[in-house]
């Protein structure tokens, strides 16, 4: 049987973790699949944005100085957006102008359809316009070569908008990790797919690992589900290796007889950065690598697995795609009752949050079993008990990573 070597302590674990970590080369990714990555460089306006100067409403181009209530105008020509007009508006006259369509020579307001008698041949106009009024200037959004987006900037809608008024088809951002996803057990069976026999279980944590992967930005794939023979599982373990940057498996890490992926992964030349945290939940997580792939090796109960994940794993992710928001936020709560911890090391708590006017509440989901997934759909944050104390006191402060940040909000 192995023995765990030494335990360290959860900020030494996550600090190693992050100093491995490393950026991923920069690819010229297209605009529609930017979303969520991270500029490499800074871009630069092509073009005056907009190019023209244009109507920003539907009515008539005129010139203010005769835009007297009252009057009545011609209508010599129409502007729709993408076809100028061919003619000039000359002493009171109009164009027909819609939202979008370059002003015409001549023109120097534009007054809504509404502030008219309407739609015809000519109109009476029924309030005064001023000069500019209603034009959208050239360059007025960019001109041309102004710094529109700084390298680190993540890539969101807007930024997608941004990029495309200035004809980017694709973003020089740095490319998603690819995630390989295997979970180790002969017990495991794959959702949907039969009846479970004694001693069985569905297969949730890869599921579970792939989606906090892919919500985190990367790219990842459940290669398969590998049994517990050692043949198998090493056959398993060295395709993910040649395939990935990141290979993440759950079980098979602790200090069982049939606990075969450490002894695996050193035989295949993965280096041991840690193994063993003093954390609840999760002491039995490996993390090591080999070249530029780095491994992580999960504990097999579902909440100590996507737990290790969201704290050890996603911040690697993200830091490889030059995030700057690597950790989860987190915020001081106190707690109503006092909250004991018997463990011996680190504790995340699973808590709901509430705001008060002492500050953030925090309040247990309740029993905090390694096995309980449904007490993850309740938790809010993560509350770190200890592992200097036996606990904390009513009232006294506690740090908690958030989970959901939209309860901040």
């Amino acid at each position: 049987m192995q023995l765990f070597e030494k335990l360290i302590e959860y900020p030494d674990a996550e600090r190693r973790v992050l100093d491995s970590t490393y950026q991923l080369p920069v690819e010229e990714t297209p605009l529609g699949e930017a979303l969520g990555l991270v500029l490499a460089r800074d871009l630069r306006a092509t073009v005056d944005s907009p190019p023209f100067d244009n109507s920003a409403v539907d009515g008539y181009a005129v010139r203010s100085a005769d835009a007297e209530v009252g009057r009545t105008f011609p209508v010599v020509d129409e502007a729709p957006a993408g076809r100028p007009a061919q003619k000039s508006v000359g002493e009171g006259e109009a164009i027909k102008i819609f939202t979008g369509g370059v002003i015409p020579d001549g023109a120097d307001a534009v007054v809504m359809v509404e502030n008219t008698s309407g739609w015809g041949e000519s109109f009476e106009l029924k309030k005064a316009a001023s000069p500019g009024q209603n034009i959208r200037d050239a360059g007025q959004d960019a001109r041309t070569g102004s710094e529109i987006l700084r390298a680190g900037t993540e890539v969101g809608a807007p930024e997608i908008a941004l990029a495309a008024t200035q004809g980017y088809g694709t973003l020089p951002v740095y490319r998603r990790p690819k995630v390989v996803v295997l979970s180790t057990g002969t017990e495991l069976v794959e959702p949907g797919t039969r009846d479970l026999a004694p001693g069985e279980i569905f297969d949730s944590n890869s599921y579970a690992i792939v989606a906090q992967s892919r919500e985190a930005g990367a790219d990842a794939s459940r290669l398969y589900a590998a049994s517990d023979d050692a043949q198998t599982l090493r056959a398993a373990i060295e395709e993910a290796l040649e395939t990935a940057d990141v290979v993440v498996t759950s079980g098979g890490v602790s200090v069982g007889e049939k606990d075969l992926v450490k002894s695996t992964l050193l035989d295949l030349g993965v280096e041991q950065v840690f193994w063993g945290v003093k954390f609840k939940p999760g002491k039995p997580l490996f993390y090591g690598k080999r070249d530029e792939t780095r491994f992580f090796g999960l504990p097999g109960n579902p909440v100590s697995a996507m737990v290790c994940f969201d704290l050890f794993v996603r911040p690697a992710l993200m830091g490889m795609m030059g995030r700057e928001d690597r950790k989860r936020p987190r915020i001081r709560v106190y707690f109503e009752e006092d909250v004991v911890n018997k463990f011996g090391r680190m504790h995340a708590m699973r808590v709901s949050l509430r705001k008060t006017e002492k500050g953030w509440l925090a309040s247990s989901v309740g029993a905090q079993g390694s096995g309980l997934v449904s007490s993850l759909t309740r938790a809010d944050a993560l509350a770190l008990i200890g592992p200097e104390s036996e606990g904390v006191r009513a009232g006294e402060p506690a740090e908690a990573i958030v989970l959901r940040e939209e309860r901040l909000l």
